[in-house]
């Protein structure tokens, strides 16, 4: 008798069955659903994708590298703005008068007592030491009032009194805070300028890209050259694209790099417009008439979470 208690226990039944295909069914459905979160967005160098917003409109990217973790996966992504967002200073002139020191003496960028005073470069044409610029410290904000150290970017400390930025709210508040979450910090290191002993560190959500990151252009097969958007067009105030870009019949226009001149400490590099064989030009960092063309590093996982939502809000 117990030996018969004891198969009894060991029989299954039915109901046995249709628990164990509920349950065989529920992981399929999961394995499925986080199959297509993961494959349904698996991006490609050279995707154009829309993530977050800047003067009302939508930002367009460019896929512009993917890095993978030890498995192979996609796990992060660097995307860089297919178009200039806007026309700003590397830095305004510490001074706050561009060109000007505190006693109303000139000195002009390309004089030789300027280029033999660093400091005192810096101090009136701007820093082109992205750790201590004004541009990253703008891009880098999600406030709608950015602090800077000094003066910060007023008009003043231009080169023609124009597009001063200091009022203006950071540039990561055009993004959601699923958007911004998405965003990951990235470590840079920069060549430091000439009052720099070394290279700078920074841990940057935004960023400008360094002349070494050009590279990556060629490998996502993505032009180096871009036009500004109409939006950055329309807020410039020195008109210059017009002048150094359609009126050569290009559409292209010049950026800014986050690359110092060696041998100065207010003069950076820029992507040339195409007009020349020359890929790069040196601008003053207080210089207000060049393009600025951000890139962010992004978690592919929560980046493909955001794409999903917009597709499924499109679809509606």
């Amino acid at each position: 008798m117990e030996q018969n208690r004891k198969e009894e226990r060991r029989r299954i039944k039915p109901a046995d069955f249709v628990y164990l295909g509920a349950v065989v069914l529920m992981l399929v459905i999961a394995l499925r659903y986080e199959t297509k979160k993961t494959t349904d967005y698996e991006l490609s160098l050279g995707d154009e994708v829309t993530f977050g917003t800047y003067l009302d409109e939508p930002i367009r990217w460019r896929v512009l590298k993917i890095h993978e973790d030890r498995f192979g996966r996609a796990s992060k992504a660097v995307l860089v703005s297919s178009e200039i967002l806007t026309m700003k200073a590397f830095d305004g002139a510490p001074s706050g008068l561009y060109g000007y020191d505190d006693e109303g003496v000139l000195w002009r960028i390309n004089d030789e007592k300027t280029i033999q005073n660093p400091a005192m470069q810096e101090y009136t044409h701007g820093t082109n030491d992205w750790s201590r610029s004004d541009i990253r410290t703008w891009l880098n904000s999600n406030q709608e009032n950015v602090l800077y150290e000094g003066n910060g970017p007023v008009k003043k400390a231009m080169a023609e009194e124009s597009n001063g930025y200091a009022v203006e709210a950071g540039f990561l508040c055009g993004f959601t805070d699923e958007e911004q979450e998405a965003i990951i910090p990235t470590h840079n290191i920069t060549k430091g300028n000439m009052l720099s002993e070394d290279d700078v560190e920074t841990d940057d959500l935004v960023y400008l890209l360094s002349e070494d990151e050009l590279e990556w252009f060629y490998d996502a097969n993505i032009s180096i050259y871009a036009p500004p958007t109409k939006q950055a067009v329309e807020q410039d105030r020195t008109h210059s694209y017009q002048t150094f870009s359609l009126n050569y019949g290009i559409d292209a226009y010049v950026w800014r790099l986050r690359e110092p001149v060696d041998g100065y400490s207010s003069l950076s590099y820029s992507v040339n417009n195409g007009y020349s064989d020359k890929r790069l030009i040196q601008c003053v960092a207080a210089v207000e008439c060049y393009g600025i063309r951000p890139a962010v590093t992004v978690d592919v996982k929560k980046f493909s979470d955001i794409m999903e939502e917009q597709l499924q809000a499109q679809q509606k």
